[in-house]
């Protein structure tokens, strides 16, 4: 398995490649779902991608937000731009993008991105004519579902392994569109998951927290699972993150997958609110109830001090701690405090004390965040690039070095060498020149030294010309010259009508359209709602779900093919299960070349192109009766009149749909 670990700024960049990734990515500009960071732009991208070359490392691009009508050019032509500085491939999730790419440029190599929520072996089947090579699986692909896409399609697998967990299914939350106008979709997610939330049945208070907030990935316990399920790439999640973060997890996970000892309180210390292997094993325990970074624990106050102006405070700790590191105090699962010691004192083994202006209690557990001894050697720590260099001095010819370079011998040369007078050039002048280099580590062979003489100043030259060159020579083979084009867009017009979502068949509409979206799939209330639509004129749809797995796909095909029902395709698994099909808005048609290539007709969540419905806030694939109820399958709670209640009043009510396992929906 490979290493794909994130770099926000050519710091991170440099830190993935020093300490083991085979691959990064990145963004640029706007169009990545992390722009809230200072990442890329076409002017210094180039640097990055000839840095992670040199050190055989390959870069994708993401490019994986949706695209408005008069986006679409500068994307594509930004596209080009890069592949032409010599990125590799391109995460994308507007389908619309993705057909420009594969008509225009079959070349380039295009990654289907966790946002197009792929999850079964159907959703990789329905996106396979589009040219993807590989495909992000949603973080909410169970193991079983991995392995039935792996021996049965010939995509490659991308799995996240590390980081943050989204607690809404991939490229389904619309919270932060619909209440702050800021879409995750289009990379301006304010993660209101990780504000405080009040559970509540009926207007009763059943439990008050962070209750959204999801635990972070880590699988460095299930590699092996994961390479025995066919997992080609484990992705790192952390674009946002700091340089240190992406040193620590990308090394530890490199530790792992080569049979060294594993860190894992430098894998907490990199961050972490709790950890979860998420949904690898069915709905699994995901909430955290820490919405921020918790680190590791490492004492207990044992004695305060409080001062007119400064407090002292003293706790224990089994851990060398070192000034300068931050620290968290906590009263149960609290955050009390957040404090940088820079007057830390050990006073004696495994006692310590620092003095802050904040209120500490004894009793308040001790969290170390960030160790600064940790984070200054992380970040010292530098890799060069490996080469042999022949070196041929020879009095009367000029000064010759040979190398290879990616199957190629490289001859770089100087200035005539004149025979020495006083001081002839020696091995030991060569070798010492050739250390002073930042990205190579030269092994210098000297094939041919008489005794001739060359200016330091020469000397120095040339050995800048044969480092560029090396450079160049490493470099270069990934650059293209690829020719921009101008596309051609046609107004999205198959916009859906005069159609009403329902979710009880006693509900009476006007619309010509009626599409039932119920919590139970039936047979025989699929039939009555065909029956009644029939008799009234109206045509019916059937609503399919966003998420599901093998066993739901059967049933609902049995379904469709014994009621000749009509669906509703909210992921790309169900555009296979019959030709009556009406895009849905999980299906996030944003722009004209979107809806040209589904070529149905379609509802949208969030783009002007038609008439927009209410798509649930977000869709849950934890239960949360289980989560913050102690309930189980056999004694599940839930009926309606379960909400998530903000702090600014605004109320979600929480919605189920029931196929094998259960998805919740906020609406």
């Amino acid at each position: 398995m490979k290493i794909l670990s994130p770099a926000g700024n050519l710091e991170s960049l440099k830190m993935a490649v020093y300490n083991g990734a085979d691959e990064v990515y990145l963004g640029i500009n706007n169009f990545n779902a992390r722009n809230n960071i200072d990442g890329f732009s076409l002017e210094n991208l180039e640097q990055g991608v000839d840095f992670a070359h040199l050190h055989g490392v390959k870069v994708n691009l993401a490019i994986n937000i949706l695209f408005a009508d008069d986006e679409l050019q500068n994307a594509l032509d930004t596209i080009v731009d890069a592949r032409n500085l010599g990125v590799d491939c391109f995460i994308i999730q507007d389908l619309g993008l993705v057909s420009l790419v594969h008509k225009h440029y079959p070349e380039i190599e295009i990654h289907a991105s966790t946002q197009m929520a792929i999850h079964n072996l159907e959703g990789v089947k329905a996106i396979e004519k589009f040219g993807f090579k590989r495909v992000v699986l949603a973080r909410e692909t169970p193991l079983e579902e991995i392995k039935r896409i792996k021996e049965n399609s010939n995509i490659e697998i991308e799995y996240f392994a590390q980081g943050a967990l989204c607690v809404s299914f991939s490229g389904n939350c619309y919270i932060s569109s619909y209440l702050c106008n800021a879409s995750g979709n289009r990379g301006k997610c304010k993660q209101l998951c990780r504000l405080p939330y009040t559970l509540e049945f009926e207007g009763n208070v059943l439990k008050k927290g962070h209750l959204l907030s999801a635990k972070d990935f880590n699988m460095i316990t299930r590699l092996e699972d994961l390479k025995n399920a066919g997992v080609d790439v484990l992705k790192i999640e952390g674009r946002a993150r700091r340089p240190a973060y992406v040193a620590m997890t990308t090394r530890e996970y490199y530790n792992a997958i080569h049979g060294k000892p594993v860190n894992d309180d430098n894998l907490k210390l990199g961050f972490n609110r709790e950890y979860t292997p998420g949904y690898f094993d069915g709905n699994g325990s995901i909430i955290s109830g820490f919405h921020n970074h918790i680190g590791i624990k490492v004492g207990k106050v044992e004695k305060v001090n409080n001062g007119k102006k400064f407090n002292e405070v003293y706790f224990s700790s089994n851990r060398v701690l070192s000034q300068k590191s931050t620290f968290k105090f906590f009263r149960g699962k609290e955050e009390k405090n957040t404090l940088t010691a820079f007057d830390l004192t050990q006073i004696s083994k495994g006692k310590y004390k620092l003095t802050t202006t904040q209120k500490v209690s004894v009793g308040d557990s001790v969290h170390l965040i960030l160790d600064a001894a940790l984070e200054d050697e992380t970040l010292s720590f530098v890799k060069k690039k490996n080469i042999k260099i022949q070196i041929y001095a020879t009095r009367g010819k000029p000064l010759k070095a040979y190398f290879d370079a990616n199957g190629e011998t490289v001859e770089v040369m100087s200035y005539v060498l004149e025979p020495a007078a006083k001081q002839p050039l020696t091995e030991n002048d060569l070798i010492s020149n050739f250390k002073k280099n930042e990205l190579f580590d030269a092994e210098l062979e000297i094939k041919h030294l008489d005794s001739v003489f060359i200016p330091t100043k020469l000397l120095n030259e040339f050995r800048r010309n044969v480092f560029d060159k090396a450079f160049e020579s490493f470099t270069k083979n990934a650059k293209m010259s690829l020719k921009k084009v101008e596309i051609q867009q046609k107004i999205a017009k198959n916009t859906l009508k005069n159609f009403e979502i329902i979710e009880n068949l006693n509900k009476k509409t006007d619309a010509n359209t009626v599409i039932y979206s119920p919590d139970v799939y039936d047979l025989k209330d699929v039939n009555k709602f065909k029956t009644i639509c029939e008799n009234e004129g109206k045509t019916p749809y059937l609503d399919l779900p966003n998420f599901v797995l093998e066993k739901d796909i059967k049933f609902l095909k049995e379904i469709i093919d014994e009621t000749k029902i009509g669906i509703v395709a909210n992921n790309y698994y169900a555009l296979n299960l019959t030709d009556n099909v009406i895009i849905g808005a999980g299906l996030n048609v944003y722009n004209s070349t979107t809806a040209s290539v589904l070529d149905k007709p379609f509802i949208t969540a969030e783009s002007d192109l038609g008439e927009r419905i209410n798509y649930p806030y977000m869709t849950l694939r934890h239960c949360p009766m289980k989560s913050h109820l102690n309930a189980s399958c056999a004694n599940c709670p839930y009926k309606d009149g379960y909400t998530y209640k903000m702090d600014n009043g605004k109320v979600l009510k929480l919605k189920r749909k029931k196929l094998s396992s259960c998805t919740f929906y906020l609406i």
